[in-house]
Protein backbone atom coordinates (compact mmCIF):
# COMPACT_ATOMS: atom_id res chain seq x y z
CA UNK A 1 0.00 0.00 0.00
CA UNK A 2 1.33 3.37 -0.95
CA UNK A 3 1.78 5.76 1.96
CA UNK A 4 1.66 3.07 4.62
CA UNK A 5 4.53 0.85 5.63
CA UNK A 6 4.78 -2.23 7.84
CA UNK A 7 6.17 -0.30 10.81
CA UNK A 8 3.22 2.10 10.75
CA UNK A 9 0.77 -0.79 10.51
CA UNK A 10 2.48 -2.62 13.37
CA UNK A 11 2.43 0.44 15.62
CA UNK A 12 -1.19 1.15 14.79
CA UNK A 13 -2.18 -2.44 15.57
CA UNK A 14 -0.24 -2.36 18.84
CA UNK A 15 -1.97 0.86 19.89
CA UNK A 16 -5.37 -0.60 19.08
CA UNK A 17 -4.51 -3.74 21.07
CA UNK A 18 -3.43 -1.70 24.10
CA UNK A 19 -6.52 0.51 23.89
CA UNK A 20 -8.86 -2.48 23.71
CA UNK A 21 -7.01 -4.76 26.14
CA UNK A 22 -9.79 -4.35 28.71
CA UNK A 23 -12.11 -6.18 26.27
CA UNK A 24 -10.03 -9.39 26.51
CA UNK A 25 -12.26 -11.77 28.47
CA UNK A 26 -10.16 -14.91 28.46
CA UNK A 27 -6.39 -14.46 29.07
CA UNK A 28 -5.69 -17.90 27.60
CA UNK A 29 -7.04 -16.62 24.25
CA UNK A 30 -4.51 -13.77 24.11
CA UNK A 31 -2.82 -14.91 20.88
CA UNK A 32 -6.08 -15.40 19.01
CA UNK A 33 -7.39 -12.09 20.34
CA UNK A 34 -4.24 -10.28 19.17
CA UNK A 35 -4.56 -11.85 15.72
CA UNK A 36 -8.11 -10.54 15.44
CA UNK A 37 -7.07 -7.05 16.59
CA UNK A 38 -4.17 -6.96 14.12
CA UNK A 39 -6.32 -8.27 11.24
CA UNK A 40 -9.03 -5.67 11.92
CA UNK A 41 -6.44 -2.93 12.22
CA UNK A 42 -4.84 -3.82 8.89
CA UNK A 43 -8.23 -4.07 7.17
CA UNK A 44 -9.24 -0.69 8.56
CA UNK A 45 -6.01 0.96 7.41
CA UNK A 46 -6.24 -0.69 3.98
CA UNK A 47 -9.78 0.62 3.57
CA UNK A 48 -8.62 4.13 4.47
CA UNK A 49 -5.85 3.97 1.86
CA UNK A 50 -8.24 2.62 -0.79
CA UNK A 51 -10.80 5.33 -0.07
CA UNK A 52 -8.22 8.07 -0.45
CA UNK A 53 -6.50 6.83 -3.62
CA UNK A 54 -7.25 8.56 -6.92
CA UNK A 55 -9.62 6.62 -9.16
CA UNK A 56 -7.55 7.23 -12.28
CA UNK A 57 -3.91 6.22 -12.60
CA UNK A 58 -3.01 9.60 -14.03
CA UNK A 59 -5.07 11.59 -11.57
CA UNK A 60 -7.47 14.19 -12.90
CA UNK A 61 -5.03 15.40 -15.57
CA UNK A 62 -5.96 13.88 -18.96
CA UNK A 63 -2.46 14.68 -20.29
CA UNK A 64 -0.98 12.16 -17.84
CA UNK A 65 -1.98 8.88 -19.45
CA UNK A 66 -0.48 5.42 -18.96
CA UNK A 67 0.45 5.40 -22.66
CA UNK A 68 2.34 8.30 -24.16
CA UNK A 69 1.47 6.97 -27.63
CA UNK A 70 -2.26 7.62 -27.27
CA UNK A 71 -3.95 8.79 -30.43
CA UNK A 72 -5.38 12.34 -30.46
CA UNK A 73 -8.93 10.98 -30.81
CA UNK A 74 -8.40 8.86 -27.71
CA UNK A 75 -7.15 11.88 -25.78
CA UNK A 76 -10.25 13.83 -26.81
CA UNK A 77 -12.44 10.92 -25.65
CA UNK A 78 -10.63 10.81 -22.30
CA UNK A 79 -11.11 14.56 -21.84
CA UNK A 80 -14.80 14.20 -22.70
CA UNK A 81 -15.20 11.31 -20.28
CA UNK A 82 -13.45 13.24 -17.48
CA UNK A 83 -15.67 16.26 -18.13
CA UNK A 84 -18.76 14.05 -17.95
CA UNK A 85 -17.58 12.41 -14.73
CA UNK A 86 -16.93 15.80 -13.14
CA UNK A 87 -20.67 16.42 -13.37
CA UNK A 88 -21.27 13.64 -10.84
CA UNK A 89 -20.94 13.89 -7.10
CA UNK A 90 -17.83 12.29 -5.60
CA UNK A 91 -19.99 9.53 -4.06
CA UNK A 92 -21.70 8.75 -7.36
CA UNK A 93 -18.41 8.83 -9.26
CA UNK A 94 -16.73 6.48 -6.76
CA UNK A 95 -19.58 3.94 -6.79
CA UNK A 96 -19.88 4.08 -10.58
CA UNK A 97 -16.12 3.63 -11.05
CA UNK A 98 -15.88 0.71 -8.64
CA UNK A 99 -18.87 -0.99 -10.27
CA UNK A 100 -18.28 -0.32 -13.97
CA UNK A 101 -14.57 0.57 -14.13
CA UNK A 102 -13.15 -1.91 -11.62
CA UNK A 103 -15.88 -4.53 -12.07
CA UNK A 104 -16.66 -4.90 -8.36
CA UNK A 105 -19.87 -6.55 -7.22
CA UNK A 106 -22.44 -4.43 -5.37
CA UNK A 107 -21.83 -6.27 -2.08
CA UNK A 108 -18.06 -5.64 -2.38
CA UNK A 109 -18.64 -1.93 -2.89
CA UNK A 110 -21.02 -1.87 0.08
CA UNK A 111 -18.39 -3.48 2.31
CA UNK A 112 -15.65 -1.16 1.03
CA UNK A 113 -17.65 2.03 1.48
CA UNK A 114 -19.67 0.98 4.56
CA UNK A 115 -22.87 1.87 2.71
CA UNK A 116 -25.99 -0.22 2.23
CA UNK A 117 -26.50 -2.26 -0.92
CA UNK A 118 -29.56 -0.18 -1.81
CA UNK A 119 -27.52 3.04 -1.50
CA UNK A 120 -24.84 1.64 -3.82
CA UNK A 121 -27.45 0.57 -6.38
CA UNK A 122 -29.14 3.96 -6.21
CA UNK A 123 -25.85 5.87 -6.66
CA UNK A 124 -24.76 3.74 -9.61
CA UNK A 125 -28.18 4.02 -11.26
CA UNK A 126 -28.31 7.81 -10.68
CA UNK A 127 -24.78 8.26 -12.03
CA UNK A 128 -25.58 6.23 -15.15
CA UNK A 129 -28.77 8.22 -15.77
CA UNK A 130 -26.94 11.54 -15.37
CA UNK A 131 -24.18 10.43 -17.73
CA UNK A 132 -26.68 9.25 -20.34
CA UNK A 133 -28.60 12.50 -20.08
CA UNK A 134 -25.42 14.56 -20.58
CA UNK A 135 -24.25 12.35 -23.47
CA UNK A 136 -27.58 12.68 -25.28
CA UNK A 137 -27.43 16.43 -24.72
Amino acid sequence: MRGVDADDLSQEALLRAIESFSLLREPSALINWLQVVVRRSVIHDAQQVRQNRPLLSGGADPDVLPSLDALPDFQVDVRLLLALLEGLSEEERRCLWLRRGEGWRIDEIARETSLSISTIRRRVRTAERRLMKRIRG
